[in-house]
């Protein structure tokens, strides 16, 4: 009796672990510089000046909210598309529109 409640309350916290996880995961989605520094940084660089891709400062004075969300979308000459999801390209487009 007493190892199946054990086994229960392990079980349980195995869980609630995996829940809070998946939170996590939820609100780093909503974080448009961790979603760079996880998905883009490796080309563009940790400081947008840019590494094997080209810079991405100042894209507000390039580009339209909508033409930058396009190309994070569906990606370009060099940069493959869909390597984030709609709302996290719309989350790191919103963030890369405020960056100087």
């Amino acid at each position: 009796m007493m190892k199946q409640l054990w086994t229960v309350a392990i079980l349980s916290l195995l869980l609630l672990a995996g829940c809070s996880s998946h939170a996590a995961d939820k609100k780093e989605a909503l974080d448009g510089e961790t979603l760079y520094g996880n998905k883009c940084s490796a080309c563009h660089g940790g400081n947008l000046k840019g590494a094997v891709g080209p810079p991405i400062l100042n894209m507000s004075s390039k580009y339209s909210e909508d033409e930058l969300f396009k190309m994070i979308t569906e990606g370009s000459d060099k940069m493959p598309g869909h390597l984030l999801t709609d709302e996290e390209s719309r989350v790191v487009t919103k963030w890369l529109m405020e960056k100087k």
